[in-house]
């Protein structure tokens, strides 16, 4: 066994088509001012609020002749979107992270998840275990720690017993893929693995609130803090409700200021 840290990365966002948006923007007589600052800016957030504008057609004054102001502040938009409740523009753009060293314990409380994600995670039928990695709660005492080396020591003596029973060298590689399925049975789902996780915006927001919460399991309330950084960062207009709230242990939770207006 040996020691492991899960590591974070934002590997891919929604990129947006600028000359086609330009396009659209003049079927709708909607290529304001406004619309050229909007599409220079970043693109996640760009297609958020070109989607919301669509629905009340405020790309500009006189477009819509309801509409007697438009709002030109992308977070004020942004802001007065959240405090209605209008969720759903949140949904066309999305991001995309790698959890490198995650549990198998992560990564069951991640796939709870499941609106509006995609999800690649490794396979243990197709990989075959070299070395189990783990991530241990920084609170154990030493003699916990300890327990739990000697638990998973065990544990990979009698993979490796089992292990040697086949004869891989010969087999195929459907043979290989039930012997590899027989022998992860054995493994604790605290074993390092690594998943690559898709969401839109929507249901990020709502996954930061449960899963940085103090009664959430440490292991995704830390990935998650990490998360929340990163897209506190990357999308100002998009998480600026979003507040970090100490919650005594190194952590934080994040939670949404702002509510939908009774």
């Amino acid at each position: 066994m040996h020691a492991v840290k899960p590591k974070v990365y934002k590997i891919a966002e929604t990129r947006i088509n600028v000359i086609s948006i330009e396009n659209m923007l003049k079927d709708l007589d909607g290529h304001s001012e406004h619309m050229k600052t909007v599409l220079q800016g970043q693109d996640s957030e760009a297609l958020t609020e070109v989607s919301g504008r669509m629905c009340y057609r405020s790309y500009g004054l006189g477009v819509n002749p309801n509409l007697t102001k438009v709002r030109t502040d992308y977070n004020e938009d942004f802001k007065n979107t959240l405090e209605k409740g209008d969720g759903s523009i949140f949904e066309h753009a999305s991001v995309t992270f790698a959890f490198l060293g995650v549990s198998r314990v992560f990564t069951h409380e991640l796939v709870r998840h499941r609106v509006g994600v995609a999800i690649s995670q490794e396979s243990m039928r197709y990989v075959r275990i070299t070395d189990v990695g783990m991530w241990l709660p920084e609170d154990l005492t030493d003699a916990q720690k300890r327990t739990m080396h000697e638990a998973v020591k065990d544990i990979e003596d009698a993979y490796r017993r089992l292990e040697s029973t086949f004869k891989f060298n010969t087999m195929t590689m459907q043979e290989k893929k039930a012997a590899t399925s027989t022998l992860r049975r054995i493994i604790p789902d605290g074993i390092a693995t690594n998943i690559i996780w898709t969401t839109n915006h929507r249901n990020l927001r709502h996954v930061l609130e449960m899963r940085t919460d103090p009664a959430a399991e440490v292991e995704i309330r830390m990935v998650f803090n990490e998360v929340a950084e990163i897209v506190k960062s990357c999308y100002p207009g998009i998480y600026q409700d979003f507040i970090g709230e100490n919650t005594g242990d190194g952590l934080k939770w994040w939670k949404a200021g702002l509510r939908r207006k009774v």
